[in-house]
């Protein structure tokens, strides 16, 4: 799993369905480990005193705060193609959002903008990159 820091101090994960499934199996492992040591003090086995306090508080704490990084850490994962193209920020942004399949009106509710200022961005987008439609754009994307 690499993770790299980018210049923001913000670690991102590359591979992130690697991370969590080995995210997945620790937690699992911590719960078993939890009803293994508190059913054996249920039944006499172990003398643990408030072994449900020891152990749940912490793992759900840690399975919070792993929560709390990934949604910190996820980002709009763009192709590095969009780079290439000398698009501005906005532009950018809205290449990625249509790269998302999402549509104009949700584009510009999302950006605070109006309709029109996204199809602006969407034609010189367009000529920027060379091409017709969305389709065309997908394809020279992701290509």
């Amino acid at each position: 799993m690499k993770v790299k820091k980018s210049s923001k101090r913000k670690i991102q994960i590359e591979n992130t369905h690697l991370f969590l499934i080995g995210l997945t199996v620790l937690i699992v492992i911590c719960v078993l480990i939890f009803n293994v040591v508190y059913f054996s003090s249920y039944y006499g086995i172990a003398q643990i005193d408030y072994i449900n306090s020891l152990f749940l508080v912490p793992l759900i704490l840690f399975i919070f705060s792993f929560g709390i990084f990934i949604e910190q850490n996820k980002q709009k994962e763009r192709p590095k193609k969009i780079d290439t193209f000398n698009l501005t920020s906005k532009e950018k942004e809205v290449t990625t959002m249509i790269l998302e399949k999402k549509k104009n009106k949700e584009i510009a509710n999302e950006l605070y903008v109006e309709l029109s200022t996204i199809k602006t961005h969407i034609n010189n987008i367009y000529k920027k990159v060379e091409v017709k439609n969305r389709k065309e754009l997908f394809e020279k994307m992701n290509g």
